[in-house]
């Protein structure tokens, strides 16, 4: 078995997620795998940004592809250029400004992890969320210590209210908010930085490359994945190999997702 590794560091967003020092226990997940990887002698190639044909060089039986997503902007009516993506705060390639507008209408870690760095960086945060209350997708007890790490550094947390456009002034920025509760009605931030979270996109050129040279086409057959049966139906006799894409690969999810479907998988192959 072999792993093509695009960066140097295996991980993948992961390693953004512990840049919040309250959840660095979560590299105990690369680190564990890394380790039974190991155990198991399988290669690992790191800073391979692999192509079809570093793929079809290998010959292999079964291609998983878990290229993970890439981090995009909110629909905006202008100024999507403006916008600093969390990845860029988290990972160090963009530092907070004095002022940072966190626009997050992803409802997961994400969002409340980039608005506690920036505030512990000394920034003065305003986190926006379109949503009820924050973070729906993130669960109830990890409201607690993000609330108190608000608290803490005075972060204001605005709900309800969408991030509608961005323009300049001068060297600051203005946001424009809108409601989606009352038509017409606008507001307006001025600040030094906005970032936004809005999930990921699905980074699968490769795997739209390899389809039509696998035998399955790509496809699974997920009723028999969660029953019994092939869980690959035949489109390309021919062809060497079977093909399958997990996690972010396939969509906007979570570090659960992403195991998940490599178990799912791994037991049926």
């Amino acid at each position: 078995m072999t792993v093509l590794e695009a960066s140097g560091k295996a991980g993948g967003q992961i390693n953004l997620a512990i840049q919040n020092p309250r959840r660095r226990e979560l590299v105990g997940i690369v680190d564990w795998r890394l380790s039974e990887l190991e155990h198991l002698g399988v290669t690992i190639r790191y800073d391979c940004w692999a192509e079809v044909e570093d793929v079809l060089a290998l010959e292999p039986d079964v291609v998983v592809v878990a290229t993970g997503g890439l981090p995009q902007s909110p629909p905006l009516e202008t100024g999507e250029e403006l916008v600093t993506s969390s990845w860029d705060l988290l990972s160090g390639a963009v530092k907070p400004a004095e002022s940072v507008l966190v626009y997050d209408d992803n409802g997961g870690h994400p969002g409340m992890s980039v608005a506690e760095v920036a505030a512990n960086a000394g920034a003065r945060v305003e986190l926006v969320s379109p949503e009820r209350f924050f973070a729906p997708e993130m669960g109830g007890l990890n409201h607690v210590p993000y609330m108190r790490a608000f608290h803490e550094k005075d972060v204001t947390v605005t709900i309800n209210t969408r991030l509608v456009a961005v323009r300049r002034d001068g060297n600051k920025l203005v946001a424009t908010l809108g409601s989606d509760f009352a038509q017409g009605w606008r507001g307006e931030r001025l600040v030094d930085q906005i970032v936004v979270e809005h999930g990921t996109m699905a980074n699968d050129e490769l795997y739209h490359a390899l389809k039509p040279l696998a035998k399955n086409g790509g496809a699974v057959d997920y009723e028999r994945l969660v029953g019994n049966g092939a869980i690959f139906p035949i489109a390309n006799p021919d062809a060497a190999f079977m093909l399958l894409r997990i996690g972010d690969a396939v969509a906007s999810r979570n570090i659960h997702a992403a195991i998940y479907d490599g178990i799912r998988f791994a037991m049926r192959i």
